[in-house]
């Protein structure tokens, strides 16, 4: 997935092929791709699931800081194929962050964290002042004029 952004040479560049602009807002941020998460809550419990295929669990680091958690990490990869009269060597990289606002008075021992097979699963314990019951909110629907 490749940042969008917006800018008056974009049309230039549809035509003449003058820049690299994925690539140009990829430097300038720092940002090669924004992985998917998944916010659920369930049985006292915030679980966030991020999919991260294709990246080494070495590289994905978790923390949490003043009730932010936050999920980094650095994706490599390389590919060389060499047949007959054909050579074709890639390498791609990137890093990505993501960061989640928590409730006030999470503390580190109650957030845990698994990886497998390119899926990372944190389970957050959230304090019980932060976990009251769903309550129905009845929708009013207005006669347009």
């Amino acid at each position: 997935m490749e940042l969008k952004l917006w800018s008056p040479f974009f049309d230039l560049d549809k035509e003449w092929r003058l820049f690299d602009f994925p690539r140009i807002a990829r430097e300038m941020t720092g940002i090669a791709f924004r992985p998917s998460v998944d916010l659920v809550k369930k049985d006292g419990k915030l679980i966030v699931t991020v999919e991260l295929p294709g990246i080494d669990p070495e590289n994905v680091e978790v923390s949490l800081d003043d009730d932010i958690l936050t999920i980094r990490g650095e994706k490599t990869e390389e590919r060389e194929i060499s047949e007959d009269d054909r050579y074709l060597h890639e390498r791609s990289y990137g890093k990505f962050q993501r960061r989640i606002p928590l409730p006030d008075g999470i503390s580190a021992d109650k957030v845990s964290a698994d990886y497998d097979k390119g899926v990372l699963t944190v389970s957050v314990t959230l304090p019980e002042e932060a976990t009251p019951e769903p309550r129905h909110i009845p929708v009013e629907v207005k006669a347009s004029s």
